[in-house]
């Protein structure tokens, strides 16, 4: 254990020098530039963080996590401020009626228990996040435009300061520090938003309400938010699809966000390979992958992993994690890093004798092929993740046939039939802020740069599937990447996770637990 701790403790200090190193010095320039803007372009407004100790983490308080100057790691204060401009500017550009009001309204997550007094970590609200950079509970963000005017004005609801909460609960930054430290126009208690939401939707008639009512992120404001629209007589709509748009596309300073949590995921994957040998169990390989994913510089891990040894890794979703592994078996990881709230998500399948067995390197290097052709096919193509998958099952029923996995004579929609039967899921989906990033934007429109997108094909043959020969049944084969869309050809993020066979059998198995 004491070899896997500093391998991890070095791996930490490489990822934390790239978060300094890549990227964020043309940032750093822009904002400490004193070069005056040329005539006709408008001075934007600089920021500052408040000093003390706030309800997050900030450059004052953690400068080994934030660098100086920025609100969160890597973004600032004004990247935060220009996105609630261009939420506003794409839900006004939908609505016809120049004479309406409106009234934006994105609530944080709430904190949720376990049990009667045990929470579950906090995860905050997508959403809310990317337009705030603000990490507390029930907070809640409102914007106004008043109607027939370019301006609006950005109001955050935050639990104030109170001695007693934060006694038991740590510190909250409070409306005297919020708007201050988050960069909006004003800060009030959370308490008085039933209040002011009554109040403003009757005033600004016509109103148009934009919030997302159905699954909303704090159910506790939701009765409020409905009264203010019956009362103030004010139009709903839900501005969640404008926000999904905008997420799917990367910033700059998210790109590099993004490649630090792809590498930190690709080195706990790598160690969870060094580690594998017959006798270990799935419980303590998904151990690796989360020790090793902190140690890099992660919160946590992005989703329960999946650690599905032999025919276990048939079932898709399979996260139990609780057998021990054979030295005949595969081991089929799902796995990735949450860092400041972005995600990697990467699959690997390898053997746990640490020696591929003939049959079972004719089926990885199968999926391993039709993986980097598809990665081609986004860089030549451009085209939409549905014309992907259309793709991953032409190519992968192909492959079988030529192994003789799937009969001779079978072809056309027969044939992708046949390989969607032993890859019943989609080979790719957007990533960012969730695992499952902007979901509303749908997968039948070509891919653009600043998207990042997973490719994961795979296999997966039931021990009982006597369609197949017998010698390729029980085995489940997976390869995922995260792959960054750019102007000329794509960029692997997760390059750094093996997945050369032979670089595998040269990995497997040579470290112990």
């Amino acid at each position: 254990m004491n070899t896997l701790h500093k391998l991890t403790i070095n791996l930490a200090a490489k990822a934390r020098k790239r978060v300094l190193r890549q990227g964020l010095s043309r940032v750093w320039l822009r904002c400490r530039s004193t070069v005056e803007n040329p005539p006709g372009v408008k001075t934007m407004p600089q920021f500052t963080v408040p000093t003390g100790i706030l309800g997050q983490a900030t450059c004052h308080t953690h400068p080994h996590l934030i660098q100086p100057g920025y609100l969160t790691c890597g973004i600032t204060q004004m990247e935060y401020r220009e996105r609630r401009e261009t939420l506003v500017n794409k839900l006004v550009s939908e609505m016809e009626n120049t004479h309406q009001s409106h009234i934006i309204v994105i609530p944080a997550a709430r904190k949720q228990y376990m049990s009667d007094k045990i929470p579950y970590v906090f995860r905050q609200n997508s959403d809310f996040y990317y337009l705030t950079g603000c990490l507390e509970p029930s907070a809640i963000l409102v914007i106004v435009k008043p109607a027939q005017t370019d301006n609006f004005k950005s109001i955050m609801f935050v639990h104030d300061k109170d001695s007693h909460a934060e006694l038991w609960e740590g510190p909250r930054t409070g409306c005297a520090s919020a708007a201050h430290l988050f960069a909006v126009d004003e800060a009030r208690p959370v308490e008085s938003f039933g209040n002011f939401i009554s109040k403003i939707t009757k005033s600004s008639r016509p109103s148009m309400v934009w919030y997302h009512n159905e699954s909303p992120a704090n159910p506790d404001i939701d009765s409020a938010v409905r009264t203010a629209l019956r009362d103030g007589q004010a139009s709903l709509q839900d501005p969640q699809r404008a926000l999904h748009f905008m997420r799917v596309r990367k910033s700059p300073a998210e790109i590099e966000l993004m490649k630090e949590t792809c590498y930190i995921g690709s080195q706990s994957i790598n160690m969870a390979m060094a580690c594998t040998k017959p006798g270990v169990t799935e419980h303590q390989v998904n151990a690796v992958l989360e020790y090793t994913c902190r140690q890099g510089g992660a919160e946590h891990l992005a989703f329960p992993p999946v650690v599905a040894g032999g025919p276990r890794a048939t079932h898709i979703h399979y996260i139990a994690n609780n057998q021990t592994l054979a030295a005949d078996e595969m081991l089929l990881v799902d796995s990735g890093s949450q860092r400041w709230l972005y995600n990697s998500d990467i699959s690997r399948t390898w053997p746990v004798s640490g020696k591929f067995s003939k049959h079972h390197r004719i089926l990885y290097e199968l999926v391993l092929a039709v993986q980097k052709r598809l990665i081609e096919l986004l860089g030549e193509h451009r085209p939409a993740l549905d014309q992907l998958f259309d793709s991953m099952c032409r190519l992968l029923g192909t492959h079988l046939q030529q192994e003789g996995i799937i009969p001779k004579h079978v072809d056309g929609n027969e044939l992708i039939g046949k390989a969607y039967r032993l890859c019943p899921h989609h080979v790719s989906h957007y990533l960012g802020l969730d695992v499952h990033d902007s979901p509303l934007v749908r997968r039948n429109s070509p891919v653009t740069a600043g998207m990042i997108v997973t490719v994961e094909p795979g296999i997966y043959i039931r021990p009982d599937d006597e369609t197949v020969p017998a010698e390729f049944r029980g085995v489940g084969i997976r390869v995922e990447d995260d792959v960054l869309i750019t102007e000329g050809d794509p960029l692997v993020l997760t390059e750094a996770c093996v997945k050369e066979a032979d670089d595998i059998e040269a990995i497997v198995g040579k470290h112990s637990m």
